[in-house]
C-alpha cells in the first residue's frame, strides 16, 4: 500500500476574541504557512489492526490504543474509521510532524484532527469531502475542549477566513485582495480558560464598564469583515488597532505582547494586536508586502518570539 501524507493549517483570531464568548461576532484566519502533517505508512509485518503513532514533536512513540481517550489523534482515528465503516484497519504507523507551534492557541489540535482524518480516509481509499472532515473534526474538538465554538475546525478544514457568531454558525469570507500577516510569540504561556473566566467575572462585577467594550469589539468585527470583503487595508488596519486598544483596556494584554506590538509598528506594520486568549500567547500584525522582512527582522531581535508570516488569499484564488 502507498504511503499517504496529508496536512492541515493552523488558525489565528483576527478580530473579536473574548467578545465572541459573550455573543459578539469574531473573525478567524487560516495560517497557511504553518501546518501539521500526518503520514500513514502501512506495516506489512505484525498483527492486523495495530496502529502505531510516531511523533518526536509530541513525544509519542506508542500504540494508538494507549493514548488517552480525549487525545485529538485517538478520536480522529476512531471517528474516521466509524465514518468509513471500517471494523479493523490494516496495521499502520501514523507519523506526525508540524511547523505549527503546539498548544499555543493557533489551532494545533484542530489541525492534527483534520490532517489525520484526511490522511486516514485517503489511506483506506475513500477520501472524505470537506464537509464530513469538518463535522468529524468538530467531534474531535468536543473531546479535547469540552464545548468548542466550531471556529477552529472550520477555518482549518476549509483554509479560508471565517466570520463566526455564537448560535449563528460560521460563514466563509472571500477576501477582495491578498492580505499578509506577521505573527510572533510573546513567550508567555497563559491558559485561555483562565483569561476567559477572568473577563466573565469582570463582566459580572462591572457590566456598565465591560459590556460596552465588548459591543464595540463586535462593531469592529463587522468593520473588519467588510474591509476583508472589499480589500480595504486601511479600514482593516483601523479595526485591528482599535480592537487591541479595547482588549488592552480589558487587561488582556501584557508587557511582552506590548513590546512585540511596539516593535512591529516601529518596523512598518500597519496594525498589530494580541490574538487569542491574551495575557501571553501570540501577537498578529497586518503588513504590506514590502514591510514583511523589516517587521520580521525587528521581531527576531526579541528573544523567543519566533516570528513568521502568512497570507490570506483573495476569494478568487483561495
Amino acid at each position: 500500500m502507498p504511503v499517504i501524507s496529508q496536512s492541515a493549517c493552523g488558525k489565528a483570531i483576527l478580530l473579536g476574541e473574548h467578545a465572541v464568548v459573550h455573543s459578539q461576532p469574531a473573525i478567524a484566519i487560516p495560517l497557511l504557512s504553518k501546518r501539521v502533517r500526518v503520514r500513514v505508512e502501512a506495516q506489512l509485518v505484525g498483527p492486523t489492526g495495530r496502529i502505531q503513532v510516531n511523533s518526536p514533536l509530541l513525544g509519542l512513540k506508542q500504540e494508538l490504543a494507549s493514548l488517552p481517550e480525549h487525545h485529538p489523534l485517538f478520536q480522529a482515528v476512531r471517528l474516521t474509521l466509524a465514518e468509513l465503516g471500517v471494523m479493523q484497519t490494516p496495521s499502520c504507523t501514523l507519523h506526525v510532524s508540524s511547523t505549527l507551534p503546539i498548544s499555543s492557541g493557533l489551532g494545533s489540535s484542530a489541525a492534527l484532527a483534520v490532517a489525520t482524518i484526511k490522511a486516514l480516509s485517503k489511506f483506506h481509499g475513500h477520501p472524505l469531502d470537506l464537509d464530513t472532515v469538518n463535522r468529524i473534526a468538530f467531534e474531535c474538538e468536543t473531546y479535547v475542549h469540552g464545548r468548542p465554538s466550531g471556529i477552529d475546525n472550520t477555518v482549518v478544514t476549509y483554509e479560508k477566513p471565517i466570520f463566526f457568531q455564537k448560535d449563528r454558525g460560521a460563514e466563509i469570507i472571500q477576501p477582495g485582495k491578498q492580505f499578509t500577516f506577521v505573527l510572533a510569540d510573546s513567550g508567555v504561556s497563559k491558559s485561555t480558560h483562565q483569561t476567559v473566566a477572568g473577563l466573565a467575572q469582570d463582566l459580572a462585577d462591572d457590566p456598565e464598564t465591560i459590556q460596552p467594550k465588548l459591543e464595540q469589539i463586535g462593531s469592529l468585527v463587522i468593520q473588519g469583515k467588510q474591509a476583508l470583503l472589499r480589500g480595504n487595508t486601511d479600514r482593516l488596519a483601523e479595526a485591528i488597532n482599535r480592537n487591541h486598544a479595547l482588549l488592552s483596556a480589558l487587561h488582556l494584554s501584557c508587557l511582552e505582547l506590548d513590546l512585540l506590538i511596539r516593535e512591529a509598528m516601529r518596523a512598518g506594520a500597519l496594525a498589530a494586536k494580541l490574538t487569542g486568549g491574551g495575557r501571553g500567547g501570540h501577537m498578529l500584525a497586518l503588513v504590506e508586502d514590502d514591510k514583511i522582512e523589516p517587521v520580521l527582522e525587528a521581531l527576531q531581535k526579541v528573544p523567543g518570539s519566533n516570528p513568521f508570516f502568512t497570507i490570506v488569499k483573495p476569494g478568487a484564488e483561495a
